[in-house]
């Protein structure tokens, strides 16, 4: 039996397997922290990874990662529940059970070690690589799951008994339950369920959304985006980009309704002067000039995750300078139209170029674009293309805006393209490093006559370990 002193209640440590900053700034990790403390048996506490300068430090002084409230070892909570969003993190995930003192591999662990567990965009995209580290994977949204599970927990009169009844919920997979078979030639040949366990793990998706608020309930000015109240529009993305897991994963699109919205924004105005607005794409949302005039008469001002250029309105980015917007994103994503047309990112140029016009018009000084190279059929006039493009925009952007202000900066911010499971591109070719980097310096090469353009980018070899991590079995749990 799992004997822990918290005075009759489950103590849950819900660990962000990245920094404060990071984690604080995911409202799906804020959700669920809010959800468990306000049971009146559950107590729950966060655990980060700690801040990468402070790292020496941190081996000096403490020997494993304690919670942010009470300071306690994870060894003390009955369940330990990672939150992972990026397929990178699951190398921290085994870093912190190793630097907490507990097996890294389920099967290692003993009674009276906590249920880890694991939840997040990348536990129903592939969790695979970490499965042999975990005891449990909730698979999909988990603003009701997390209640079942708290719900067997007390049910059950010890960990192992936990572990199975947990297995028959509905999104619940326990990797130890499902036994993996190799073809001669390495490839997956069966994967066999325990007896009473079905052969595919159904994820679970909220049906109404409207009942679940999604928004910032701790505000912090050490977070990323802490200057601001966050609320998530809806989830999902109709769009289909070939390459975007979100698009995908969080089938089918639920859009919350205006009326749920401000209500919301109505709470936020009372102790906040600047709210975000989050989600795949919220120029995309399809009430969203009664969603600016709700943010208006609220008096906030207005900020926004994801635009595309193909849906911007003068509304829309008027409203933006007003709420003192200094840079607005767009992600064309490709340099050329055609490539466009392959990854089903249907923006042209001319859409681009008059959202550089839109920007000057409304004052807003910057611009933020993101490209992606290594896509299918990309060729080197693909490439060659985005600081073309770029060019282009700048003939635009240096236009004075109607204060007679001069334009700020084009940021270009290049990423890598990384096959992901579920989307149609799961099967393409990864790029390589070598040959991305070299792309990289076509880019860089070409941005520099331009004077007020920034390129930033990834390290292409974090995309081949990443494109590893999301397309990997559980063999990769050895490496």
């Amino acid at each position: 039996t799992i004997v822990k002193d918290w005075g009759g209640k489950v103590a849950v440590a819900l660990v962000y397997p990245n920094t404060y900053a990071v984690g604080m700034s995911n409202l799906g990790f804020q959700t669920i922290y809010w959800h468990l403390n306000q049971r009146p048996d559950v107590v729950c506490e966060r655990v980060f990874l700690p801040d990468y300068e402070d790292q020496a430090e941190h081996a000096r002084t403490q020997a494993e990662p304690l919670s942010l409230e009470s300071g306690r070892r994870l060894s003390d909570f009955h369940i330990v529940g990672f939150s992972v969003t990026y397929e990178g993190d699951y190398i921290n995930v085994v870093r912190l059970l190793r630097a907490a003192g507990l097996p890294a591999r389920a099967q290692d662990r003993r009674p009276h070690d906590p249920v880890v567990l694991m939840g997040g965009v990348c536990a129903f995209s592939n969790p695979e690589p970490v499965a042999p580290f975990m005891d449990l994977i909730a698979v999909g949204e988990g603003e009701e799951l997390v209640h079942e599970l708290i719900d067997t927990f007390r049910a059950a009169t010890d960990r192992a008994e936990f572990v199975l009844r947990a297995a028959t919920l509905e999104g619940i997979y326990v990797p130890a339950r499902y036994a993996v078979a190799y073809a001669a030639d390495g490839t997956v040949a069966e994967v066999t369920p325990a007896a009473g366990l079905p052969a595919v793990v159904r994820k679970r998706r909220l049906r109404n959304v409207d009942a679940f608020e999604t928004i910032s309930l701790v505000k912090t000015p050490h977070a990323e985006y802490g200057h601001m109240a966050l609320v998530e529009v809806g989830k999902g993305c109709g769009r289909g980009c070939r390459f975007c897991l979100e698009g995908q994963v969080y089938r089918p699109v639920r859009h919350r309704s205006v009326e749920a919205l401000r209500e919301t924004i109505g709470k936020i105005a009372k102790e906040s002067s600047r709210v975000g607005l989050v989600g795949a794409c919220v120029s995309d949302y399809p009430w969203i000039g009664d969603l600016m005039d709700v943010v208006d008469e609220a008096g906030l001002e207005l900020s926004i995750s994801s635009l595309r250029a193909d849906s911007l309105s003068d509304k829309l980015v008027a409203s933006l300078a007003r709420g003192g917007h200094r840079t607005l994103t767009i992600a064309p994503e490709a340099g050329t139209e055609r490539l466009r047309g392959v990854v089903r990112k249907a923006i042209s140029d001319e859409q681009i170029l008059g959202a550089c016009d839109m920007l000057r018009r409304h004052g807003i000084p910057n611009l933020k674009c993101y490209f992606m190279i290594g896509q299918p059929t990309e060729t080197a006039e693909d490439v060659e293309a985005i600081p073309a493009l770029a060019a282009r925009m700048l003939e635009r952007l240096r236009t004075l805006d109607a204060r007679g202000h001069p334009f700020g900066r084009l940021t270009l911010s290049i990423s890598s393209f990384v096959p992901k499971p579920w989307t149609p591109f799961q099967w393409a070719r990864f790029d390589g490093a070598d040959s991305l980097q070299k792309k990289l310096e076509v880019i860089k090469r070409g941005a520099r006559p331009l004077g007020t353009v920034r390129v930033l980018h990834e390290n292409p070899r974090e995309a081949s370990l990443q494109a590893l991590l999301a397309r990997g079995d559980r063999r990769v749990a050895d490496l």
